[in-house]
């Protein structure tokens, strides 16, 4: 039986491997600033509602989507049984580019052959999470 051909495959491998960087930009956008307004005019400093400001920010829409769909992945393999070790091979091969697939799955202690059935199965819910995928899974 072959295995299916997805042309968002590579788009979707691009996403996770982008996550660490669009998450740090996340996360600077919901950083509160600690600099105090210094202006002498009353009322030149602008909004003052630090936390208001903080809770409107968000990344662009795609930008959002794509750190958003590899989160809540993220989120439900930690779920999973074996999910530390799912990660793990995902940031080897992703995050730290330091392994192949079926290298990082030795290294979790799985077979290659698992590791890339694992590798697949992260890579199509980010895809599903994205809205790349319908209802029966294709």
């Amino acid at each position: 039986m072959s295995k299916p051909r997805y042309k968002w495959w590579g788009y979707i491998r691009g996403v996770v491997r982008a996550y660490p960087e669009l998450k740090k930009e996340y996360e600077e956008l919901h950083r509160q600033s600690l600099t105090a307004g210094m202006s002498g005019m009353p009322g030149s400093g602008g909004i003052s509602r630090g936390t208001e400001n903080i809770a409107v920010r968000e990344l662009p829409y795609t930008k959002q989507r794509e750190y958003e769909s590899v989160r809540r992945a993220i989120e439900m393999t930690k779920t999973m049984s074996n999910g530390s070790q799912r990660l793990r091979i995902i940031e080897l091969v992703y995050w730290k580019r330091s392994h192949t697939v079926e290298g990082a799955a030795m290294r979790a202690g799985y077979s290659p052959d698992r590791g890339k059935q694992m590798h697949g199965d992260f890579i199509r819910l980010v895809a599903k999470n994205y809205g790349l995928m319908d209802q029966e899974g294709k």
